[in-house]
């Protein structure tokens, strides 16, 4: 009996130990973390579904920006700088060339181009119409749209649309379409006035626009009216466009390449024979010498007021100057505009039946001048070299 007591008592003791351990094991599995705040989503949009979205969210990417975004972007004064600031842009084409080199296209004029492409390729519209291009073209041959000819001023909202539209619009929408509002309902009066200039020469900039609107919930008329202009500048203007690295061994109106000879004995305008002219010493008993006009000439110096050498210019130890184009060539064109746009519109019966019309005109004028054509060198083979006999008259005028 007193064995049995002892077994007893170390089974339940063993017993007992096993489901306390097992509680504590079961205890430790089912403790779970505190749950934690939940992210609500205001709006879930599901690419290439049927799911209808709001009404005016379309199919295409359309990036907008209204009039607070215009005033608060510090863009600049003009439409075409407000719009180079945007990524989708293609910056090196706006403006297409407002140096007066004209190598990008017409002098003056501002373009735009989406996603790097030509200006051809990116449709322009206002208040959602296509308007009549410019009477020239970009480096492509295609026409576009003068960016200067919209005042910054008018315009309350413009919508991008970044990807191409061309099934809609045709080719020249292969790029995208930019379209800008224009005010329709402007209530008072907007008056812009601007004027800028340069410390070192006149390139001055003056700008000016009116813009007014007056109407009811039934009639509304907005109009506008702006004038700009801006100086021209010379690459003489500035110092570090003055002189290119080197000059042009050409000349304006031409070099001379004179036989001795023939100067000592010339004959004037109705050929009769003319007094000799007194020759350079450095010239005299040579069978030849060259002659060329002097810089800022602009080919109307006479032959008289010719430097002459026995050298040909540019040639070692010769006192005959190169030409310089850039004291002629153009940095930035002389630019002026003027034009203005109305808009009416009046509802009947509430918003059944509205008239309205609009009407724009703008007057665009560019000055462009280059450098004159130079002729050959003498040096060059296949220049183009002209012949004058000594004995031919030169009826009009003395030559050259």
């Amino acid at each position: 009996m007193a064995s049995f007591g002892i077994l007893a008592r170390c089974v339940l003791a063993t017993v007992g130990f096993s489901v306390i351990f097992t509680a504590n094991a079961f205890a430790q599995q089912a403790a779970t973390p505190p749950p934690g705040e939940t992210a609500e989503v205001e709006r879930v949009i599901v690419t290439g579904s049927l799911i209808p979205t709001a009404e005016e969210v379309g199919p295409n990417p359309v990036f907008a920006i209204n009039r607070d975004l215009i005033n608060k972007s510090g863009g600049g004064s003009t439409t075409e700088q407000l719009l180079q600031r945007q990524p989708v842009m293609n910056g090196a084409t706006i403006p297409v060339q407002n140096n007066a080199t004209s190598q990008g296209g017409p002098a003056g004029t501002a373009a735009l181009a989406l996603r790097g492409l030509d200006p051809g390729a990116s449709l322009v519209l206002i208040d959602h119409r296509r308007v009549a291009p410019f009477p020239g073209s970009a480096n492509s041959g295609y026409g576009f749209v003068d960016l200067t000819t919209i005042p910054i001023t008018t315009v309350q909202s413009i919508d991008i649309l970044k990807d191409g539209a061309s099934t809609t619009y045709g080719s020249d929408a292969v790029a995208g379409v930019v379209n800008f509002n224009l005010y329709k309902d402007y209530r008072g009066v907007q008056v812009t006035v601007g004027y800028g200039n340069t410390l070192d020469k006149d390139a001055a900039e003056y700008r000016g626009d009116i813009l007014f609107g007056v109407g009811d919930d039934k009639t509304s008329i907005t109009g506008d009216m702006f004038y700009y202009k801006h100086h021209d500048m010379f690459n003489r203007d500035r110092g570090n466009s003055l002189a290119p690295p080197f000059s042009s061994s050409n000349a304006v109106p031409w070099n001379l390449q004179l036989q001795t000879e023939a100067v000592l004995h010339p004959f004037d305008v109705n050929g009769n024979p003319a007094p000799a002219p007194v020759l350079p010493p450095d010239v005299i008993g040579l069978d030849k010498f060259f002659g060329t006009p002097p810089n800022n000439a602009n080919g109307l110096v006479p032959a008289a007021d010719y430097i002459f050498h026995h050298s040909p210019p540019r040639a070692p130890f010769s006192i005959l100057p190169g030409f310089n184009f850039n004291v002629y060539a153009g940095s930035y064109p002389k630019q002026e505009r003027w034009g203005g746009y109305t808009a009416f519109e009046h509802k009947i019966c509430d918003d059944q039946l509205r008239i309205f019309g609009d009407f724009y005109y703008v007057d665009a004028k560019t000055h462009d001048e280059l450098a004159p054509i130079a002729t050959g060198n003498f040096e060059t083979p296949g220049s183009p070299v002209l012949f004058v006999s000594p004995n031919h008259p030169f009826p009009g005028g003395v030559p050259p």
